[in-house]
This record gives structure tokens, sequence and C-alpha cells, in this order.
């Protein structure tokens, strides 16, 4: 057993997972208990966003209605914000997507002010690339200049501390909010909100593909927690 130099905190890993995606959140809470922060003394709360009934017994469920795609991601941070005064009680904030599964140990080498994850489709791809999915109409409050930023970062794995977390929601959720009285939707949607975010804030943490190690790939990273592979359009009707 390894001993932690850090008094025990208090982190909540955010789950949101409305109609077929509550069929992941068991296996996920389950590879949660045997590989995230198993190796320290913090107390690990998994909080299930859902319309559905049934939650693992150890999490806490919190009513989210079901939001007509691309809804549950584009609104992924105004579903945080909602619940802010729910959240802030935790010190440490991590969401992950529904459809992940922890394969390695995860311990405290994530636990930073504002934490992103490198993505795995475009790690070590040069700027002429990754720059590509960047949000490129400058109507958009997620555009990204030409020569802004230097990663691009992944939509299903980020967090920080709480307080530091939740103002990156509620500024994600108000950018989302002027897109929509615009009439326009960012081409990734809130990932795409993150990167602007991400490269203007700058993350205290950066972690490798290892944290959305997209299943079936072989890439030179460790496992530790792998976004599966599944039918997108039968989870979503």
């Amino acid at each position: 057993m390894k001993f932690s130099n850090i008094s025990p905190q208090k982190i909540g890993l955010l789950v949101i997972a409305t109609g077929k995606y509550i069929s992941f959140v068991g296996p996920l809470w389950e590879s949660a208990k045997k590989f995230f922060m198993t190796d320290t003394p913090h107390k690990v709360t998994m909080f299930v966003f859902t319309d559905m009934p049934e939650v693992p017994i150890e999490t806490i469920r919190i009513e989210q209605e079901a939001l007509k795609w691309p809804g549950p991601t584009l609104m992924r941070y105004h579903i945080f914000s909602k619940h802010e005064k729910l959240l802030e009680q935790q010190d440490y904030l991590y969401y992950s997507d529904a459809d992940m599964r922890f394969e390695g140990k995860v311990g405290e080498e994530i636990l930073g002010e504002l934490v992103a994850t490198k993505h795995p489709g475009f790690w070590n791809q040069p700027y002429s690339v990754f720059s590509q999915s960047y949000e490129k109409r400058t109507n958009s409050q997620a555009y990204m200049p030409p020569g802004y930023g230097k990663e691009y970062y992944a939509g299903g794995f980020n967090g920080g501390r709480a307080k530091r977390f939740l103002q990156m929601s509620k500024e994600i959720k108000g950018w989302i909010d002027i897109d929509l009285k615009n009439g326009i939707i960012a081409c990734w949607h809130d990932e795409s909100h993150l990167n602007k975010y991400m490269t203007g804030n700058g993350p205290s943490i950066v972690l490798s593909p290892s944290y959305c190690y997209q299943e079936g790939t072989n890439l030179p990273f460790e496992k530790k927690l792998v976004a599966l592979n599944k039918n997108h359009e039968e989870l979503r009707k």
C-alpha cells in the first residue's frame, strides 16, 4: 500500500448518463473502485446525472432530463453549473464520459488546478492538422484564430480544483448561451469551447492520451482510462 503525502481530499467524479448511456455507469464505477485513487487516502464520490431510476448504490444520483442531441454534450457545463452548490463541497472535480472504463492506476498525478487531456487522435500531429478541428467561424465564442493553440484537448476527461472547474463551467456555459442566442453551435460542441478555454487559461496539468485511450487502437501509452467503442446512433435513440 502506498501512502500519500497529501491530506485526504474529496474528489467528485462527474458522469452524465441519460437514456441508454446508463448501461455504462455500473461498469465504469466498478472500474473506478479498482483503479481510481485506490492507493491514496482520498474519498471518491461518483455523481450520476440521469433520467434513469437505477444507479449503483454507492453513487449519488442527480435528476437530469434527457436532451436531444447534441444537448447531452453541448450542455454538460450548464448541468454542472446548475448544481454548483452541491459540487463545490468537493475539493476536486473530474468529468468523465460515461462510456469509459478505468484499466490502469489513476492517482495523484492528475491533481491540479486545471487539468486537460491530449486528444488520442491528435497527440502526435502538427498544428496544421489538429488545428483544423478548432472552431473556425468567427461568430462563435469558441472561435480559434490562426496560430492560436498548442494542443487539441479531448472533451472526455478533464477537471481540477472544484472552484476552478466550476469557474470554467460557468464561463463555457456563458459562451454557449451567446452562441445559441446567435443561432450557432460550435463544430465539436462543448469540446470546441473547452479547447478555447484551456488555450486561453493554460491548464496546470496536461495528461497524455492514457487518460482518454481509444479502445481498439495501438497508442504508445499505458491504458489508464479507455474510451469504449460503441454505436453512437443506437445509443442516442
